[in-house]
């Protein structure tokens, strides 16, 4: 609750946060008489009238820099009216006592410059409480209080409001505006503040008007942040505002936290928060690698046993998962002329269903021989639509329409291999998912052609890089060594261990020990 009007009060005790939707209802009389101008001794007749701020009620997310003067950005983002503001010049000192005569008042702070005269039309503003003349900086490193003196030349301000009634705010003391509501708007705002961004001050009096709860977040993603989680999450309708260098996905990042399930051992983002070891195979076969040798839970069980050795190693979390061949590159054409066989819908789902259960993460891998790699992506929608289950894609078996799997090393271009992903991007987006493992296998830097344009901007995608190349470990190391040449920022780094071809297999603690830096996903085939 506010009261009309009270002492002046420094910004930087001013509480931070963001409060949430609602208005103040109030009357919509507008002042008469031809003198809409007057100061603090002014008796021009007025009318009685009652001044209202309402804020948006639609659960948005609007992201603030703090760089640039966010006065009007953050009224666009909050307000859906108010009838009375404080407006103060651009210079420190203005913006300083404009916060003071704002939180006050318990009124919206706007600062002078761009789009200033649009933001007081589109409130409906009918009083301007003007403050000019910059305030002497405290030589304690305090703000202002409202006693500190003006200077004489006061930063510029609009000449012009227009048939608005203004009110100059006094050198010291609170001025005298009739009809402010006796109490701010009411519902829930959550303010979110990136790392060591610090709060502008007509930014803070605007969020302590709305009564505005403050999360710091330790960095500037609210995924890999667990302290908003619950706050986020339990006010699903709120307005949130975030302020700080949170980039342009600061708004599906919020919505993921507040919609969507998190992946297997907690949270939002596969990586870097976790590694994972998997069983890689087909579910049909032993001859494809270690999942097809037991059935499901005996599978969950080896891999929570690999995973568990890990984790004692490297001292990370590490989940267990599956790496299930969806579809397989033949040797015979099949009835499509493809060579790659799809295996159905009903033979992997009971296993993406087993690990769900048990906190197994799944990885689609396609082996698309002649076909596209999107086309068998699309196949397998029904099932990537699950909160854990991720996708891979083997270049290996990526055929030219007139070649035949084992007569040569397939490629891909990487324009394919984005399309796929902007597909799954948007999969993760349309279903409120948690962003997806999107993994590459390579063993030669020409399996998959100009890598170094890989669409690393999609912000619901993790790529994962995966040196699967089998023999001897000194040439499995330089091939791991090879594709960490110009590797894309952001993209992360896998190994795999093979059973029966690797001279020798490396144990758990050799990986761990030789394979630098430490991978983010291990697969045993």
């Amino acid at each position: 609750m506010f009261p009309r009007r009270t002492a002046l009060r420094g910004a930087a005790g001013a509480a931070f946060g963001l409060a949430a939707a609602g208005a103040v209802a109030g009357c919509t009389e507008d002042a008469s008489g031809p003198d809409r101008t007057r100061g603090p001794g002014s008796t021009a007749p007025r009318a009685p009238v009652r001044h209202e701020v309402a804020l948006f009620d639609d659960g948005r997310v609007v992201a603030l820099d703090p760089a640039a003067e966010p006065s009007v950005a953050a009224s666009s983002a909050l307000l859906a009216r108010a009838t009375a503001v404080v407006v103060s010049g651009a210079a420190d000192g203005d913006v300083r006592a404009g916060a003071d005569t704002a939180t006050a008042l318990g009124l919206p702070h706007l600062v002078a410059g761009p789009g200033l005269s649009d933001e007081l039309d589109r409130l409906g503003v009918r009083t301007v409480v003007r403050v000019a003349g910059a305030t002497e900086p405290a030589t304690d490193g305090a703000t202002p209080s409202s006693t500190s003196s003006r200077s004489a030349s006061p930063s510029p301000l609009p000449s012009d409001f227009g048939d608005r009634e203004v009110v100059d705010a006094p050198r010291t003391g609170v001025p005298e505006v009739e009809g402010l509501p006796a109490d701010g708007p009411t519902g829930e705002v959550l303010a979110l503040l990136a790392d060591d961004t610090d709060v502008p001050p007509a930014v803070a009096a605007l969020l302590t008007l709305c009564a505005a709860r403050r999360h710091r977040m330790g960095g500037a993603d609210p995924r890999t942040d667990s302290t908003v989680w619950k706050p986020l999450r339990a006010a699903p309708d709120a307005l949130v505002v975030g302020i700080g260098g949170l980039g342009d996905h600061f708004g599906q990042r919020v919505r993921t936290v507040r919609r969507a399930p998190e992946v297997p051992g907690g949270g939002y983002l596969p990586f870097p928060a976790r590694r994972m070891v998997a069983l890689y195979g087909h579910p049909q076969t032993k001859d494809l690698g270690m999942l097809g040798e037991q059935g499901r839970d005996a599978s969950v069980r080896r891999a929570r046993a690999y995973a568990q050795e890990y984790e004692q190693l490297t001292g990370d979390p590490v989940v267990p998962a599956f790496e299930l061949i969806a579809t397989v590159a033949a040797a015979s054409a099949g009835a499509d002329g493809m060579y790659s066989n799809r295996t159905p819908l009903n033979v992997l789902r009971p296993w993406v269903q087993t690990a769900k259960k048990a906190g197994v993460y799944v990885v689609l891998d396609l082996q698309p021989g002649r076909s596209d790699f999107l086309e068998q992506a699309k196949a397998y929608e029904s099932l990537l639509r699950e909160p854990h289950v991720g996708l891979a894609l083997d270049p290996e078996w990526r055929l030219g329409p007139d070649e035949k799997p084992l007569q040569r090393i397939g490629h891909v271009d990487v324009d394919e291999v984005n399309r796929v992903g902007r597909w799954l991007a948007g999969l993760v987006r349309e279903h409120d998912l948690p962003p997806k493992v999107l993994t590459l296998h390579q063993f030669r830097t020409s399996m998959i052609r100009g890598r170094a344009d890989l669409d690393t901007g999609l912000d619901e995608v993790q790529w994962l890089v995966h040196a699967d190349g089998q023999g001897g470990q000194g040439a499995k190391r330089s091939t791991w060594d090879a594709l960490r040449q110009d590797l894309p920022e952001g993209v992360f780094l896998g190994w795999k261990n093979f059973e029966d071809e690797d001279l020798p297999m490396l144990t758990p603690a050799q990986t761990v020990a030789q394979v630098k830096p430490t991978p983010f996903f291990v697969s045993y085939q």
